[in-house]
């Protein structure tokens, strides 16, 4: 058996862009390096899929003892078969040196049933096409399959006890969808195999390809040539369409778009701001903002993760479940910043103890002030649901809460720096560029929801107080960059 050119994964990444096939199989040394969040969620679809291997006890894993041994998982697999293995799990089959390995094959009533397992909650354009490449290979290797179908998770499932896998789970067939790709899942497998034997390498511009349906892990490649520093692609909040648009026009720099262009005014705006390297000030705006907070002052900011099967009881599939909160709190103008803060202990439930905690600290009057408030209200109005003996005393917080966010949004005070974005990083980098995320091994919410759920099953004492450590630090970050910014406001309408 000759070693396979192609297999699901080089399938998609050919569909999805022709020169990013022949990298991955040429240059790999020039693939950019794998983001935390990114492993979170391959790791994240591995352990689903191997819980939903329980779907169909007793089987046979036909993973080799080399993982990389292709050949032997394919001549395994053919060995089960024809031994009689009614479930397998990580079938591997392979057609005209097209590799396709199988999450779970079943023989019912000596018919052969195809499963693929997803962690997401719906099944998407990829997916059918990632089944459908399964399909081909599995059916032209010379297995016939009664029917395929994708399983994926639930998100109406409330767990109670034990996990309910056949709630949790649910299976979708799509023997029809993929049936239909099957002519093109031939034409687009030759394509892609002559994408790999050609010695040149693919003329492919870069474009919105290269954001979907993944992105693309040769960006740093093929995007070496667009500027550094106020390219197009810095406008944020435009559809990526017009940002290409832009640089296909020959406006590779913000400096070089128009006046006149057809462009939205908050994008107008950002050009404005960055040609005149100024920013743009509205005191009355933000005084009549700042003239809804009171004394004191508390700077509320929480991080919360998302198990994708549900840890605790009355959780569905993705929840927010909050671990952590940061408190920074001044009793009045000129009054010393005190903190508190709030971490989970890791293997409990914690939204009990988080939201008691949190109504302690802020049971004294005084606005509350957040960033971006919907996922602290959202939080809140969560807890409000899972603990109504708390309702009142959670609608208290919820009318005090003001949103920083909002003085930046309406562009009452806007620099260049921000790059049309109103994240807490870009405005940090704006007007307090002394503070930086940069330096922190935790430096983002994602990395944050990551980190924590990876202590529910670490045993390393060690490795479980640094990375509390590293918890503490950027939450306690998050919070202090709000006062700073806080502090600009005022500052900028008494000069």
């Amino acid at each position: 058996m000759e070693k396979h050119i192609l297999s699901k994964s080089t399938f998609l990444r050919g569909l999805q862009c022709a020169k990013s096939l022949y990298l991955y199989k040429n240059f790999i040394q020039l693939r950019d390096k794998q983001s935390a969040e990114t492993t979170a969620i391959f790791n994240r679809g591995n352990n689903v899929g191997i819980l939903a291997q329980k779907l169909f006890p007793g089987g046979i894993d036909a993973t080799p003892a080399k993982r990389s041994d292709n050949i032997g998982a394919v001549k395994r697999t053919k060995e089960l078969i024809e031994s009689g293995a009614e479930v397998i799990y990580e079938a591997a089959f392979q057609h005209n040196q097209v590799l396709a390995i199988l999450d779970i094959l079943v023989k019912k009533d000596n018919c052969w049933y195809a499963y693929e397992v997803k962690s997401s909650t719906k099944i998407s354009h990829t997916y059918l096409l990632d089944a459908s490449l399964q399909y081909w290979v599995i059916t032209n290797s010379g297995l016939q399959l009664e029917d395929i179908s994708l399983i994926i998770i639930n998100n109406q499932y409330v767990r109670n006890g034990n996990v309910e896998l056949d709630k949790l789970f649910s299976t979708k067939s799509v023997k029809e969808a993929v049936i239909k790709q099957q002519e093109m899942v031939e034409e687009k497998i030759d394509v892609s195999k002559s994408v790999v034997a050609n010695p040149q390498l693919p003329v492919v511009a870069i474009g919105e390809h290269c954001f979907s349906p993944y992105h693309c892990d040769f960006m740093g490649n093929c995007w070496k040539n667009v500027p550094k520093k106020n390219s197009v692609f810095e406008i944020t909040g435009i559809p990526k369409a017009e940002q290409f648009a832009l640089y296909y026009a020959g406006y590779e720099t913000i400096e070089q778009i128009p006046a006149s262009n057809n462009l939205d005014a908050g994008a107008n705006a950002h050009i404005y701001a960055v040609k005149n390297d100024e920013e743009k000030i509205e005191k009355v705006a933000i005084n009549k903002f700042l003239g809804k907070i009171y004394y004191p002052l508390f700077f509320m900011d929480f991080e919360s993760f998302m198990p994708a099967v549900p840890i605790y009881n009355k959780t569905k599939p993705y929840q927010h479940i909050p671990f952590q909160y940061s408190l920074h709190y001044k009793k009045e103008e000129n009054a010393e910043l005190e903190h508190f803060y709030f971490l989970a202990e890791q293997g409990f439930d914690p939204r009990k103890s988080f939201l008691e905690s949190l109504l302690k600290h802020t049971e004294t009057e005084g606005s509350i002030l957040v960033y971006d408030a919907l996922m602290e209200k959202n939080i809140l109005n969560g807890l409000k649901n899972d603990f109504p003996e708390y309702a009142s005393a959670i609608d208290l917080r919820l009318k005090r809460i003001i949103d920083l966010m909002v003085p930046f949004q309406e562009k009452s005070y806007y620099h260049p720096a921000m790059k049309n974005s109103f994240s807490i990083k870009n405005l940090l980098h704006a007007l307090v560029p002394d503070l930086s995320y940069t330096n922190l091994t935790i430096s983002s919410g994602s990395i944050a929801m990551t980190a924590y759920e990876s202590l529910q099953t670490e045993t390393d004492m060690f490795k479980i107080l640094e990375v509390r450590d590293q918890l503490l630090e950027y939450c306690k970050l998050d919070t202090l960059s709000m006062v700073k910014i806080f502090e600009k406001l005022e500052e900028v309408v008494k000069e």
